[in-house]
């Protein structure tokens, strides 16, 4: 079936699957642009992440070293403009063309975690909100998602909104708000200012943009204690706003929310955090509270070490999901969901599950779970520091980190159908999503109600299935605890069928390359492609904290 309402979703293109989808994305087709067309050079770049290997960057994006755009690098790495200082590249670049911002972090223990890229050139803008850091490594081996949109040079018009159509007049509100938000998380990385004579972007630049046709609505964390109106522009407080404003009804009868939260990483957690999250996550546009009779239902996607082992990077794949035992919860101890299902057999797989995910995306179910109500991409792992807690009453809200999202809803589709899909680089557009047979994304659409037909519902291909997960044994055996009112003094043990990955436990045996995880970890410091997760105070995971029987290595 031809879908004619697409979401402006994205995956990374994965190395080694039998069948690719003719959209999966490079960090070269992002970055990309003609340097035989003036109108199309990018004259200002700015890439914000919280990994980035400049030479490997410029490398996937030769057009960047060609031209003679200014190149702006938002990072909180350590060392990260020394390094570059002294490198060839910027001898072959030039100290002029590259600047390196660090963002503010006031508060201890927050990073710059935002994943960023926009280009400006004369034809307009492009924006494109990811989960990859800008390292090889987390691309072309990993699942990771992205949006990306181009958007024109204002033309000056004289419609009023009292000559537009709902939808246009809508979505015109919804371009100004990306607008303010995307200057606003700009600003507050350092990365745009309206006084000349700066290195930073100028702001008249982007308010010279159209962003009417913004699919999505941005949301952002920005390190801080916000208080009062402010609370609700960064982290959860923003979700809420956003969440609020969509056409979502209360639940009905007995039915309770069902929330699907899948992430790479994971804070340490506390009960009322958690709590806060549920219920920004399922707020209604009435703004009606669920009783407690109606507790939202979560389902938890996270790999098995089974998935690990047997992924295309085999145990390196999981020094990305940092999992640690220490910052175990029995709240997600009690929802999790694997990520690919299961038979699953090693090496002889060569599916998309074997990709593990770096991706991180939050969701709704509508309440028979034949679509998704709404749908988040964000930078956003399921911690405190990411999106925030709220103190002095609901007052104020704690932010320690960087981070950037975005949320679809309903209305957040581009139709090609309708010809003329605006492209920054029309030499080589950013292709239509689509999905064909065998390249393991799962068609997905965007309901208000359960009834309504599929045919004109907004698509998106995604890479698991978040409407029939399959549960780890011993999460169905702990529900089925709570269901005989038994709790956790149950002293039967858990099936060892399923195992979350813990980054700090041994893993015994080789992994589908043949390598064990100690000479992998070994390796992986030593060429320092990433922060060692088993360092004191390295990021940590909730994972099963109970006694299991013959655990399966």
């Amino acid at each position: 079936m031809e879908e004619t309402k697409l979401c402006p979703f994205w995956v990374s293109r994965v190395s080694g699957l039998a069948t690719e989808s003719p959209s999966a994305l490079t960090l070269s087709d992002l970055l990309h642009c003609n340097i035989e067309d003036p109108s199309e050079v990018w004259t200002h770049v700015v890439l914000a992440n919280y990994l980035i290997d400049l030479e490997w960057v410029f490398d996937m994006a030769t057009c960047l070293q060609l031209s003679s755009c200014h190149v702006m690098i938002v990072s909180g790495e350590e060392g990260l403009a020394e390094r570059y200082a002294a490198s060839p590249l910027a001898g072959l670049l030039g100290k002029e063309r590259v600047e390196i911002i660090k963002p503010k972090l006031p508060l201890p223990f927050g990073v710059h975690h935002g994943k960023l890229i926009l280009c400006v050139n004369s034809k307009g803008v492009r924006i494109s909100v990811l989960t990859a850091n800008f390292i090889e490594s987390d691309w072309g081996k990993k699942t990771q998602g992205i949006y990306v949109q181009d958007f024109p040079r204002l033309v000056t018009s004289s419609a009023s909104s009292n000559s537009m159509g709902s939808l246009q007049a809508l979505r015109r509100c919804r371009g100004t708000r990306f607008k303010e938000e995307i200057k606003r998380y700009l600003s507050c990385i350092g990365a745009i200012s309206s006084t000349t004579g700066t290195n930073c972007i100028p702001l008249s630049l982007l308010d010279e943009v159209d962003y009417s046709g913004a699919c999505v609505e941005l949301v952002s964390s920005v390190p801080g204690c916000h208080r009062n109106s402010d609370a609700y522009r960064f982290g959860m407080g923003r979700l809420q706003e956003v969440l609020r404003a969509m056409q979502i009804s209360s639940p009905s009868g007995e039915n309770s929310p069902t929330l699907v939260w899948q992430f790479s990483s994971q804070g340490t957690l506390t009960s009322n955090f958690l709590r806060s999250l549920e219920r920004v996550m399922t707020i209604s546009t009435d703004n009606t509270p669920l009783p407690d009779t109606k507790s939202p239902t979560v389902r938890i996607i996270y790999p098995t070490e089974a998935e690990v082992k047997g992924s295309f990077e085999g145990w390196h794949g999981g020094l990305s999901l940092p999992v640690r035992l220490r910052c175990c919860h029995p709240y997600v101890n009690e929802r999790l969901y694997r990520w690919g299902q299961r038979p699953y057999a090693e090496g002889a797989d060569r599916g998309r599950n074997r990709a593990m995910p770096h991706i991180k995306t939050y969701m709704r179910l509508t309440e028979n779970g034949d679509g998704l109500k709404w749908f988040m991409l964000t930078s956003a792992n399921l911690s405190r520091a990411a999106w925030g807690e709220w103190q002095k009453g609901g007052t104020q809200i704690l932010i320690r980190s960087y981070e950037l999202g975005v949320v679809y809803g309903t209305d957040s589709f581009i139709n090609p159908a309708d010809g003329g899909l605006f492209s920054a680089t029309p030499s080589k557009p950013i292709p239509v999503p689509s999905s064909i047979g065998g390249d393991g994304l799962v068609r997905v659409k965007i309901k208000t109600l359960p009834s309504e037909s599929d045919r004109d519902e907004p698509t998106l291909f995604l890479p698991y299935n978040p409407l029939n997960p399959q549960p780890y044994v011993s999460t169905l055996q702990m529900q089925q605890r709570e269901r005989r009112h038994t709790g956790h003094s149950c002293v039967s043990q858990l099936s060892s069928l399923d195992v979350p990955w813990l980054v700090d436990l041994p893993h015994r045996g080789k992994d589908c390359l043949g390598k064990e995880f100690r000479d992998v970890l070994e390796g992986s410091n030593r060429r320092g492609e990433e922060p060692d997760p088993l360092r004191p105070g390295g990021c940590c995971v909730g994972a099963l904290g109970e006694k299991r029987t013959n655990r399966d290595a």
